[in-house]
């Protein structure tokens, strides 16, 4: 665990206006307003040049093994995975990182107006033994001022959640919203044979395995909470619903009844859980709640693959009732089912933004899965992806990034990209197969 303080930080309010994106914040010591707007959804919207300077070492004992450089790297690509902001190359620093400190007095801003920088961060680091204490520090070159800064005691093996603690705090300083590099993404890999549940930072790193049931494990989806992790799993002949604790890695059996029970997806508040079940050949959407199993779908077809919207009233649903599989939107008790997919023969796999504004899937088209957005309406399709083969898609819990498995590059890996398709990247290893992945909603250690 790390203990985290605060040194200092300026009082800053939020003012949200028009699609609650538009960020202002001040400063307490001085009257002059900081210059720094964010509406990251306008079609003007401009990346905000930052320098982050490598963090230095502040003490006496060694950085033997570069965890200075491996904590600024960290928080380079949080960044830049962000799409918010310019990183300023390095090369084009004018200060002189021997002589340049941390402290507010110590920099010189008109170094950093130079070059072009907006903000700055700077940091540094103190070693002792197997325990460091991190400063680190978010600058208004403009004014000349901190923003915001924080202080970190922990084990050295804790940097890289030090870094992403303070990219948070970056990104919630410009945008009034906290960031996403706290998360972690559950997955699907069968590195061990059998294809077991693995849970990973957001960024790829961290990779450790839930399950080791030795069957074949599918459809992981998070509690609201994090605590938990609900999947598809094939034991006895039959398909069950569990749950894994992610602190214990205690499972639960969930269905009683043999059959298909696959596709599990909690309720906004985690008091439900819709899934598929079938007995007998085709399947149905039910809910259960508590101990109570109830159907909500009755038809002919198959209904399969429910994803609730975030405000828990209507759920996204897979069909084959109109001769193919389809999008289809029901209200949560059932009732009022539309379809909301008409391009492409076999759509499948939604998921709802936790936004509420759009619905991703995978969509098959020219022989190949291509990852989709649509409007709850059915209005508006995009298509985000047109390289390999890509399935699974899942939202990120701030609805600005989303995570899919691709069969691209000769392997099959997890993938992430921004919601409009930009800067699609691999976060699992080379060499690893991995499928299926569920973005974790926030949460704190």
């Amino acid at each position: 665990m790390i203990r985290k303080f605060r040194v200092q930080s300026l009082e800053f309010r939020v003012l949200v206006f028009i699609l609650s994106l538009f960020t202002i914040y001040y400063s307490l010591f001085t009257e002059v307003q900081a210059k720094i707007y964010i509406d990251i959804n306008a079609p003007s919207f401009r990346r905000i040049p930052i320098a982050v300077t490598e963090f230095k070492n502040l003490g006496t004992a060694p950085d033997r093994e570069g965890h200075s450089q491996k904590m600024t790297e960290v928080i380079k690509n949080n960044l830049n995975f962000t799409g918010f902001f310019e990183l300023l190359n390095p090369a084009s620093f004018i200060e002189d990182p021997n002589r340049a400190g941390i402290a507010e007095e110590s920099i010189d801003f008109k170094d950093w107006a130079a070059i072009g920088a907006e903000a700055l961060i700077k940091g540094g680091i103190i070693f002792d033994g197997q325990r460091i204490t991190v400063e680190a520090r978010l600058f208004d070159v403009f004014q000349g001022r901190m923003i915001t800064g924080k202080r970190y005691t922990g084990d050295v093996k804790d940097f890289r959640k030090i870094a992403h603690n303070f990219s948070n705090e970056i990104v919630k300083s410009f945008t009034g919203e906290e960031g996403i590099f706290e998360t972690s993404i559950a997955l699907i890999s069968n590195s061990i044979g059998a294809k077991e549940i693995y849970v990973m930072d957001y960024d790829g790193y961290n990779i450790r395995r839930m399950t080791n049931s030795g069957s074949l494990n599918l459809s992981p989806n998070w509690s609201p909470d994090g605590s938990k992790i609900a999947f598809s799993s094939v034991r006895g002949r039959s398909w069950w619903l569990y749950t894994i604790d992610l602190k214990t890695k205690e499972e639960k059996r969930l269905t009683l009844q043999r059959g298909l029970n696959i596709s599990p997806s909690f309720s906004p508040n985690g008091d439900k859980l819709a899934f598929a079940y079938s007995k007998e050949g085709n399947s149905d959407i039910y809910i259960m709640e508590g101990n109570n199993m109830r159907r909500i779908t009755n038809h002919v077809a198959i209904d399969i693959s429910p994803s609730w919207s975030p405000d828990g009233k209507n759920i996204a649903f897979v069909s084959d009732r109109g001769g193919s599989p389809q999008i289809y939107i029901m209200d949560s008790n059932g009732e009022g089912v539309r379809r909301i997919t008409f391009e492409g023969n076999y759509n499948v796999s939604p998921s709802w933004s936790p936004r509420g504004d759009r619905i991703v899937f995978a969509s098959r088209r020219g022989g190949k899965f291509e990852i989709c957005t649509i409007n709850p309406d059915g209005s508006d399709l995009q298509q985000l992806t047109y390289e390999g083969n890509n399935e699974n898609p899942s939202w990120s819990p701030d609805g600005r990034y989303i995570v899919f498995s691709s069969r691209r590059d000769g392997g099959t890996g997890i993938y992430s990209m921004r919601a409009n398709g930009e800067n699609q990247r691999l976060i699992t290893s080379k060499g690893v197969t991995a499928i299926n992945p569920a973005w974790s909603p926030r949460t704190r250690e």
